[in-house]
């Protein structure tokens, strides 16, 4: 396990502690595999809108603990190629309210890139369909007036619509990506932006499930990190065992 996550998951633990994690509660593993169309995070392509290929293995403890991996190619025009995803946190709910958190850290990794790992903290509520969420970059391997240096914040809201239609499935999401160094000149002028998307998707019982995007971003000046306000429509599919 890299450095970095280990000190990340030694600060997590004694939170989930706190928070009511017992050592004899059970747990299960669980894995997925997808392949993507364009790989998008936070409206903008990874992959240089190409293709991906991508899978996760999860750890979980009935207690609301878990620890988990997630893989996918890249192309960022650099010698990096993929990104590797380690992440820890801790989920439940707020007693019988029906209000659910999730408080947890994530590394970002791309070996053979250079200078462009990162990690965040993030916390998440959710309450029936919806669902919010924050992250807060507080490590970032870059160097100088960048984004996914520290102090960087992003927020995401989504929501499950209601559809007639068997097997089928409808939600809206948005996010707002905050760079901590928008506005600086040595950054590449405006760097903050805002992105929105629907999702429908298809229950494909032991194959999977289908999935259509559209997404599209919107605002600010952002040719450092590769975005514009082009729409985006990807097809994916996902198997989880």
């Amino acid at each position: 396990m890299n450095k970095q996550s280990g000190v990340m998951l030694g600060l997590l633990l004694p939170l989930a502690i706190g928070l009511g994690f017992t050592a004899p509660a059970t747990a299960q593993v669980s894995s997925n595999i997808g392949v993507v169309s364009n790989y998008l995070f936070r409206g903008v392509s990874q992959t240089d809108d190409g293709a991906a290929i991508q899978g996760g293995l999860d750890w979980e403890n009935e207690s609301g603990l878990y620890f988990g991996t997630w893989l996918s190619n890249v192309d960022f025009g650099g010698k990096e190629d993929a990104e590797v995803d380690l992440y820890a946190g801790f989920g439940n709910e707020f007693g019988d309210s029906g209000i659910s958190y999730d408080i947890g850290t994530i590394y970002y990794l791309y070996p053979g890139g250079g200078d462009l790992d990162y990690a965040e903290a993030y916390f998440g509520l959710g309450f029936g369909a919806v669902s919010a969420s924050v992250a807060y970059t507080y490590w970032g391997e870059v160097s100088g007036a960048s984004a996914f240096d520290t102090g960087d914040l992003y927020y995401n809201i989504s929501a499950d619509l209601p559809i007639s239609l068997e097997k089928f499935s409808l939600s809206v999401f948005a996010g707002y990506y905050d760079f901590d160094e928008d506005g600086n000149p040595d950054a590449g002028d405006e760097l903050s932006y805002g992105h929105w998307g629907i999702s429908l998707g298809r229950d494909l019982g032991d194959f999977g499930t289908l999935s259509l995007t559209y997404e599209q971003t919107d605002g600010g000046d952002r040719d450092v990190i590769a975005a514009d306000d082009k729409p985006n429509l990807w097809l994916g599919w996902t198997l989880e065992f």
